[in-house]
C-alpha cells in the first residue's frame, strides 16, 4: 500500500472524463438538478480522480453521488437517505433530490449484503461522513468484512481523510497537514498487518478500497484547483 500523500500533480485520470461528464449532465438534467452551480462544479472531473482505473459505469454513478450530495445540506442529504433505505418517501411527494436518489440507491446497493446496507442506514441516521466510504464500497464493487470496519485501522484512515479533505479547502499549516499524514500511513501500515491474518481472496480487494479513500483529498484538491478561476 502506497505511502499517504496529498499531491494533486501525482493524481491520473479516468480516459473517459468528458464522456462521463457528458453523462452527469444529462443525470442532473433528468432530475431537474442540473442548476448553474452544480454544472460547472465539474464533478465528473472529482470523480475521474478518485476512481482513474475503474469502470466507466462506477465512475459515473460515483460522479452521480457526488453532485447529489452537493445539491443540499448534509442533513437533508442524510435523512432523505435513510428515507429511501427504508422505503418511507412516497414517490408522488418526492422532491427531485429524493427522486435522484431513488434512482442512485438501488444501482449503488445492487450485489451489496444486508449488513453494508444497515451499515450504510446506521450511518445515514448519525448524520455520519462515513456513508462517503460506503459509496466508495460499492463503486469498487467490494465490501469491508464487518472486522475490518470496525478496526481501529479503518476508522482512523476514515477519519483523517475526512480531515485531510476538509483542510484542502482550508490552507492548514504544512505542520498540521503532516501530522494527518503521518498517522494515515500508520493506519495504513496497520491494516496491512490486519489484513495478513485474513483470507487472501481479501486482501487486495480491501486494500484497493483503502487505497482509493486515501487518494480522495489529493483528487479533491487537484479537482478544487482545476475548476477555480
Amino acid at each position: 500500500m502506497s505511502g499517504a500523500r496529498v499531491q494533486p500533480e501525482a493524481q491520473r485520470v479516468h480516459p473517459a472524463v468528458d464522456s462521463i461528464g457528458a453523462a452527469l449532465l444529462a443525470w442532473l438534467d433528468q432530475f431537474s438538478l442540473g442548476d448553474e452551480r452544480l454544472r460547472e462544479a465539474r464533478f465528473h472531473v472529482l470523480a475521474a480522480r478518485v476512481l482513474p482505473d475503474g469502470a466507466r459505469v462506477n465512475v459515473e454513478l460515483l460522479a452521480q453521488w457526488t453532485a447529489w450530495l452537493a445539491a443540499q445540506p448534509s442533513t437533508a442529504a442524510h435523512a432523505d437517505l435513510a428515507s429511501v433505505i427504508e422505503g418511507t418517501v412516497p414517490a408522488d411527494e418526492a422532491a427531485p433530490t429524493v427522486l435522484a436518489l431513488a434512482d442512485l440507491w438501488p444501482r449503488t446497493a445492487v450485489g451489496m449484503s444486508l449488513s453494508w446496507r444497515r451499515r450504510c442506514l446506521q450511518h445515514a441516521h448519525d448524520g455520519s461522513g462515513l456513508i462517503v466510504y460506503d459509496i466508495v464500497e460499492s463503486v469498487r464493487r467490494t465490501e469491508i468484512p464487518i472486522g475490518i470496519a470496525h478496526s481501529t485501522a479503518w476508522r482512523t484512515i476514515c477519519v483523517t481523510v475526512g480531515e485531510l479533505t476538509e483542510w484542502c479547502e482550508q490552507d492548514p499549516p504544512m505542520e498540521e497537514v503532516q501530522h494527518r499524514l503521518d498517522r494515515l500511513s500508520a493506519a495504513q501500515l496497520e491494516l496491512v498487518r490486519h489484513l495478513r491474518s485474513c483470507h487472501p481472496a481479501i486482501y487486495a480487494p480491501v486494500l484497493e478500497v483503502a487505497e482509493t479513500i486515501c487518494a480522495i483529498p489529493g483528487a479533491r484538491l487537484a479537482w478544487r484547483q482545476e475548476i477555480s478561476p
